[in-house]
């Protein structure tokens, strides 16, 4: 008799973004804002050893945010990556520090351009996790 038992285990976070900088594509010059935290949720589902699936809730104050992100996880770091509308575009790139809480989401453009292969915006925050109520 051949029994799989299948379960997939979430993350739940609540995370503020308090930055969003900003970078010129001609003059690569850096323009740093401080915001009101503005909220949203993260459901990471662990789908096997190592990679996840990410969906991203806005509130209010964000609005829509993309969704979903894949990725990966580790005792340290959870790296995601959510692509627009192309495969092979950079996409945005959002890391979570699962020890600080700390996050980064860095937006690329998605332009031909060898010399230019920085982020043009980037929000930053923090997360903390909730447990999940039934």
């Amino acid at each position: 008799m051949w029994c799989n038992v299948g379960f997939a285990v979430d993350i739940n976070l609540y995370c503020a973004t308090t930055n969003m900088n900003t970078r010129d594509v001609t003059t690569k010059e850096v323009e740093y804002k401080e915001l009101r935290p503005s909220h949203f949720t993260v459901t990471i589902e662990i789908t096997s050893p190592g990679k996840v699936l990410t969906r991203l809730k806005g509130s209010a104050e964000t609005g829509y945010m993309w969704s979903p992100y894949i990725g990966t996880i580790d005792d340290n770091i959870i790296r995601l990556n959510h692509k627009h509308s192309k495969l092979k575009e950079r996409g945005t790139d959002f890391i979570i520090d699962r020890i600080s809480g700390m996050f980064t989401m860095n937006s690329h453009l998605d332009i031909d351009r060898e010399d230019y292969k920085k982020w043009w915006m980037q929000k930053t925050g923090t997360c903390t996790s909730i447990k999940k109520q039934i």
